[in-house]
Parts: structure tokens; C-alpha cells; sequence
């Protein structure tokens, strides 16, 4: 794909390039630049005040389950439809009533207690990931930790064994391109269709072994939802399962990798927080803010009208770009300055409305935890490289791989 040209009109196209995929960012500020000289950008959304509108705007829907597959043809379509079915099943994909009735019963899984308690669980699990690299003084934090970590969390509140989580990475990488890649491939949705299907033939046992003998997590208790009062599809548990152990994962890792990767470039701000401890829920904030791991979310016009200075159709699409709402320098002073104190931070990285992350509290959690250890274990923290992949999507931003080194100190 050519780069684009400086002074060209921007176009999302653009997000998918090689410079777009390192700095999206620069391609949000042309946009903005664009509209504010009177130019159209079409459906791409980039103000902060327009995107938090719009976002609890009950004129927009979250039903975008059967849009990403239309672009592929009926036979194509006709060839994926256990990706059609589980995509249709998942929360953030619904609209009230059915939203609220699934919202509601997971929303008590990610209560201050959990929240609490999973804590714990992060803090035994990330202590015993690091311990396994710190004498080494070199690793790929991606594969060591970044990504291991969400996932043996995520794992142990369904109740997977961590045995079995290693066979979740080839399911979820190509679930998590179908979504965000901004232009789903016939390869792409039928790798995912099968993928689907392995997912949902493991959940199905691991239900029936959670119905005979229930646990205390997240798969039993919409398994009771389901049986004892109806509340919950068998498509609905298998569609939100399959959803929080990949693009609920996936986000959790991006994060991480974002957070340490944002710190490593950012120097000066990192010895202040090596100092400073206190700084450390503020400086998750402005991870969050800086380099958010989902940029962008889709929503589609329920009916004819205007929203955010535009003339809509029913059905039409808007795509709100979260990270450039969350470098819009009319909402943030110095948006592009990462500051680690920065005050006033009320970014949209978890998103706004009645579709707010549900696992929000969760996810803060396990950014703190995780900049708090890597502070503390891997001393002299740097990159090891001079630059890093990014992941081919303009939906979810994160590095492929965060190879690192740093100064041995021998373990704890």
C-alpha cells in the first residue's frame, strides 16, 4: 500500500498503511485539520465532545455483528455461520433490551469484591511470570508476560484450565483481525468460522463439566443464569465466553505492552515514576490516554437525521476513533505530551455510556499491578530494538512483539 502524501485528504485507508499502523495518530490530526477548514471526512468522527455524545446517543446502535461479513458476498457469508451467530450473541454487539438483560447479569462478575480478589490473583500470577525471566536480563515481554498475563486472569475467572490457555493464542488472532482490521478478508472470516467452531466445541465440554460440578467463576454463573431463570442462551454464553477470551484479552495486552513500551520511550517520565510510586494510578491514566489499546469503535444510525454535524440514512456507519478523541488538543492541553501527572484525565479509552467497559475497574488493576512489578523487577528496562511491529489492525493497537532487556538483579 503507498504512503500517503502529506497534503493528501485523509482517508482511513491511510490508518492501515505502514506510517499509519507506527503513528495513527499524525493521520487523526489530518483529519481533524481537514474538518476544521471545512473539508468532509465523511463518517471518521475525531472530536473528543463529539465522540462522548455520540456514544450515549440512543440514535446509534452497537449491532454491528452482520455489517462485517457483508462486504465478503452471500457465499462467503453463507460459509461462516457460526461466526455470524457468535458475533450476534456478544454484549458489546447488542442493543437494549437484550444489552441491558446481558450487561446486567455480567456486570456482577466485576464487582468491587471481584475486582478485589482478582487482585490477588494478578499479583501471584504476574510475581511468578516474572520470576521466570528476571535473572535473565533479556526477553520479549510480549510473549513472556504481556500477553500470558491477561490470559491466565481471564482464564481462571471462566474457569479454563491454564493447561489449555496456550490453544486460545490461534483462535483469538484471527477472531481479534476479522474485527479490527477495517477490511475483513474471505480468508480472515473463514479461518475465523473454524476457529469458532474448535471454541465453541471446547466451551461446550467445559460447560457441561461447570453444570455437573459449578465453580466460582464467571462460566458458572451464566450457566446458572441460563438454567435457573432462562436469561441467558446457550448462544449468549458461548458468544460472551469466546468474547472475553479474545477481544477482552486482546485489549488487556495491548494495554500492557502500550503502557511499558510508552514508559521505555519516554525516559524522563519513566525515572520519575521509578522515584515516585504514588504517580503510579496517574500514570495508568495517561497510558490509557496516550496509547489506548482499542482506537476505534463503529456505530450505526438507527434512523434518518443529523448527528455530529452530519447527514445520516438509517444504517449508515460512524467510526469513532477513541484514541484521537483522546488526543484532541480541545480537550486536552498538549495532547500529544505524555505526562504521567497529568490532571483532569478523563479519557475514553474504556469507552462512555451505556457501553462503558465492564471490565474497566479490572483492567486498571491489572495495569498498576504490572507497572508496579516491572518497576521493581526489571530495573534498567530498555527496548532492544529500534523499533517495533505494530499489529495490522486500526481498531486494536498493539506491538507484535516488546522484545526488552535490562539489569539482571538475580531474581527477587
Amino acid at each position: 500500500m503507498p504512503e500517503p502524501t502529506p497534503h493528501a485528504l485523509p482517508n482511513v485507508r491511510d490508518l492501515a498503511s505502514p506510517a499509519g499502523l507506527r503513528d495513527p495518530y499524525a493521520v487523526y490530526a489530518r483529519f481533524r485539520a481537514a474538518e476544521a477548514a471545512g473539508g468532509d471526512i465523511g463518517r471518521v468522527v475525531v472530536r473528543y465532545d463529539q465522540i462522548a455524545a455520540l456514544l450515549a446517543d440512543r440514535r446509534l446502535s452497537s449491532d454491528r455483528s452482520g455489517g462485517l461479513l457483508a462486504p465478503l458476498g452471500t457465499d462467503v457469508r453463507g460459509r461462516c455461520p457460526l461466526v455470524a451467530r457468535t458475533l450476534a450473541g456478544i454484549v458489546a454487539f447488542r442493543d437494549p433490551p437484550d444489552h441491558t438483560r446481558i450487561r446486567r447479569l455480567l456486570a456482577s462478575t466485576f464487582s468491587l469484591r471481584t475486582v478485589t480478589r482478582v487482585a490477588r490473583l494478578i499479583e501471584r500470577i504476574s510475581a511468578r511470570l516474572l520470576d521466570a525471566v528476571a535473572a535473565a536480563g533479556e526477553t520479549d515481554l510480549h510473549r513472556a508476560y504481556t500477553y500470558p498475563l491477561p490470559a491466565m486472569v481471564v482464564g481462571a475467572m471462566l474457569g479454563v484450565p491454564e493447561a489449555d490457555l496456550d490453544r486460545f493464542r490461534s483462535w483469538a488472532q484471527d477472531i481479534v483481525f476479522l474485527v479490527g482490521s477495517g477490511a475483513p478478508t474471505a480468508e480472515l472470516a473463514l479461518a475465523a468460522e473454524d476457529h469458532f467452531g474448535e471454541m465453541r466445541e471446547y466451551l461446550r465440554a467445559l460447560v457441561t463439566a461447570r453444570r455437573a460440578d459449578p465453580g466460582d467463576d464467571l462460566l458458572s454463573a451464566m450457566i446458572a443464569a441460563a438454567d435457573d431463570e432462562g436469561r441467558l442462551s446457550a448462544d449468549e454464553i458461548y458468544s460472551n465466553a469466546t468474547f472475553l477470551m479474545t477481544a477482552g484479552h486482546e485489549t488487556a495486552t495491548n494495554m500492557l505492552s502500550n503502557g511499558m513500551l510508552t514508559l521505555i520511550r519516554h525516559p524522563e517520565q519513566f525515572e520519575r515514576l521509578r522515584r515516585d510510586r504514588a504517580l503510579i494510578p496517574s500514570a495508568a491514566e495517561e497510558i490509557l490516554r496516550f496509547e489506548s489499546p482499542v482506537q476505534m469503535t463503529p456505530r450505526l444510525a438507527v434512523e434518518d437525521g443529523e448527528l455530529a454535524g452530519r447527514s445520516v440514512k438509517a444504517g449508515d456507519a460512524l467510526l469513532l476513533f477513541l484514541g484521537a478523541a483522546n488526543r484532541d488538543p480541545a480537550r486536552f492541553p498538549d495532547p500529544d505530551r505524555f505526562d504521567i501527572a497529568r490532571g483532569d484525565n478523563r479519557h475514553l479509552a474504556f469507552g462512555y455510556g451505556a457501553h462503558y467497559c465492564l471490565g474497566a475497574a479490572l483492567a486498571r488493576q491489572e495495569l498498576r499491578i504490572a507497572l508496579a512489578h516491572l518497576l521493581e523487577r526489571l530495573p534498567g528496562l530498555e527496548l532492544a530494538v529500534d523499533d517495533v511491529e505494530w499489529q495490522a489492525t486500526i481498531d486494536f493497537r498493539g506491538p507484535v512483539s516488546l522484545p526488552v532487556r535490562w539489569k539482571p538483579s538475580g531474581g527477587r
